[in-house]
């Protein structure tokens, strides 16, 4: 890949960062995902209201189907209807997060293919998600993770990807093939080498935009950084401990300092379980690739 010289380098910086401060510039949500986030907010939301505004997505509905017949829940073609998936599979909470996250994707433009591309996106994004959730389950009271909150983080993390492809779709192409040819470089120094921004602080800058909770938004702004401190730390160190699960050939952070079992212990994960969590998310990977598949544009 040609770097840019230092000139064209500083003024995409520039020009992006000056975009993702003007909240009017930034894609706003979907209609759809609009309605969902309006749901999400609302205290006395009902399982109707969700299935409604789903099924007013042909797109939406047949993914939410084809996610709740997949084999780790169990149910296969028993189920029939959007109102089977959401009530019988998924929950109320984990179809509303879902369903949120796939609409609001809908709005980014960014090619299929590739790493970065869309269909490896979300597929490891559905398998963050699912981690980040059945972890957070077995976790002690005492550190307040919400399950739901993490699978949204789970989601959510990487989609400054998204942004960073809509705004800047040749400088992200070069981005996508430089990691297809060097999968085992670390991304955010690539970044700032040549373009001097990162995904995490683009995705920091749009999940604000979108006004989604502090939690997932320090997900997506941190999830490098499992060492900071601060509000919602325990959020970025369960991402950031489920990436590492997930990507056991390399450290995907900039901690190296810090062992992977010493976030474990200090969050209070049983890495036994953890693993038991881990091989149950990784035996459904084709299907959550075939389910990414599905939201090609």
């Amino acid at each position: 890949m040609k770097v840019l010289n230092v000139h064209n380098r500083q003024v995409l910086n520039e020009n992006l960062r000056e975009t993702l401060q003007q909240t009017e510039l930034i894609p706003p949500l979907p209609e759809t995902a609009s309605k969902i986030l309006l749901l999400r907010n609302k205290p006395d939301a009902h399982l109707d209201e969700l299935v409604c505004v789903i099924e007013s997505d042909p797109s939406l509905a047949a993914f939410v189907m084809k996610y709740a017949r997949m084999a780790i829940f169990g149910y296969g073609d028993r189920i029939t209807s959007v109102t089977h998936a959401v009530s019988l599979v998924l929950g109320y909470a984990t179809a509303l997060n879902v369903t949120l996250s796939v609409a609001a994707s809908g709005s980014l433009k960014m090619p299929n293919y590739g790493p970065l591309g869309r269909v490896c996106l979300w597929r490891d994004a559905l398998l963050c998600a699912q981690l980040c959730r059945q972890i957070a389950r077995a976790l002690e009271k005492k550190h307040c993770i919400n399950p739901e909150l993490a699978y949204l983080g789970g989601l959510l993390h990487n989609f400054g990807y998204l942004m960073f492809a809509h705004f800047c779709p040749r400088e992200f192409a070069s981005l996508n093939e430089m990691i297809g040819q060097n999968p085992n470089q670390d991304i955010r120094p690539l970044e700032i080498q040549h373009f001097g921004i990162t995904h995490d602080l683009i995705g920091l800058y749009l999940l604000k935009a979108w006004c989604l909770p502090e939690e997932v938004i320090m997900m997506a702004a941190k999830h490098h950084y499992p060492d900071s401190v601060g509000k919602h730390v325990n959020y970025v160190k369960l991402v950031a401990t489920t990436n590492r699960l997930l990507h056991k050939d390399g450290v995907p952070d900039a901690c190296e300092h810090i062992e992977t079992s010493a976030m474990m212990d200090e969050l209070g994960i049983n890495e036994a379980d953890a693993e038991i969590e881990l091989e149950k998310v990784v035996e459904c990977r084709s299907e959550l690739e075939e389910l990414a598949r599905g939201l090609m544009a």
